[in-house]
């Protein structure tokens, strides 16, 4: 059993963390990104191919963390494989340790670097779910049985809205029920919203690790809320950045808010940034610190 399965069955609050692979075979900078992280995360997740740009592959990524002493959450996308891919990239990362797993869809090719390539598709991630179930059980796709089943904590990807679209819970029963037990949400920055979406999903008896994506500029909420589906920056928070002489200041004062405001009702959270990931270990710093504040002050 992986320490991020295990904090999380026992009630503890988890933290983890989003790190890019190389566009390349060099793994300083991840390896950097990662030690940085190493101190104040359960675990790190590392994307597959995200927003379809070409990246080192995230099985080979995650086994490096591995081998720096660093819990992996590998994500498996369906954009870029067939059943047979899926089922054997599976294997493989159980075969090398990897305990985590994250079951998406997988972004569209035609927002990526390699507007050519031919998607796949072939499933979408409660399908994902439902086959990596079966190799659980010791059965491939087919229902042959296997020399050895896999032993993954399966994860997934939900969208904590329900202003709007209260599909969003329903995507959830029925990703629990194809085998999630665990889900790192988008993020959600109307905190109202994201606290309700966060109660209901938690009557479902899963474990929810609230998205918290990191703000560096105003240029960043910007093109966050333009570009990333889902995602909406309010007014508010665009004008906080507009009047802000330190942006990224404003970004981590955003993220610790946003952490602290939604604990009761998670159980931890997801950390990610486009390209500032550096920044990730400065919001967790101040949030443990936070925290800790808040503690003591209820305690005197």
């Amino acid at each position: 059993m992986g320490q991020l399965k295990e904090k999380l069955l026992s009630q503890s609050k988890v933290i983890t963390a989003e790190v890019t692979p190389p566009k390349g075979a060099g793994i300083k900078k991840l390896a950097k990104n990662a030690e940085n992280l190493k101190p104040w995360v359960d675990a790190i997740n590392i994307t597959d191919c995200q927003r379809a740009l070409v990246k080192m592959s995230s099985l080979a990524a995650s086994r490096i963390l591995l081998d720096l002493g660093i819990e992996p959450v590998f994500q498996l996308t369906c954009r870029d494989r067939n059943r047979i891919a899926l089922q054997a990239d599976l294997l493989g990362a159980s075969a090398l340790g990897i305990t985590n797993v994250l079951c998406l869809t997988g972004d569209p090719v035609k927002v990526g670097d390699c507007k050519d390539a031919k998607p796949v598709f072939e499933l979408e991630s409660t399908k994902l779910l439902k086959m990596a179930r079966k190799l659980q059980n010791g059965f491939d796709d087919s229902g042959i049985k296997m020399n050895a089943p896999t032993r993954f904590f399966l994860g997934s990807a939900i969208n904590p809205t329900l202003r709007g679209n209260s599909s969003q819970l329903l995507r959830l029963t029925h990703k629990i029920e194809a085998g999630a037990q665990f889900f790192q949400t988008q993020a959600n920055y109307d905190l109202e919203d994201f606290k309700a979406f966060c109660i209901e999903a938690k009557k479902l008896n899963t474990k929810i690790l609230a998205g918290i994506l990191i703000l560096h500029s105003l240029e960043s909420a910007q093109y966050i809320h333009e570009n990333i589906p889902g995602i909406q920056i309010p007014t508010e928070i665009i004008e906080e950045f507009r009047d802000s002489t330190d942006t990224e200041q404003t970004g981590i004062n955003i993220a610790v808010k946003s952490m602290l405001s939604l604990s009761p009702y998670v159980d931890g959270f997801h950390v990610m940034s486009i390209r500032k990931e550096e920044l990730i270990a400065k919001v967790l710093e101040n949030y443990y610190d936070h925290s800790a504040t808040q503690k003591n002050s209820t305690l005197s």
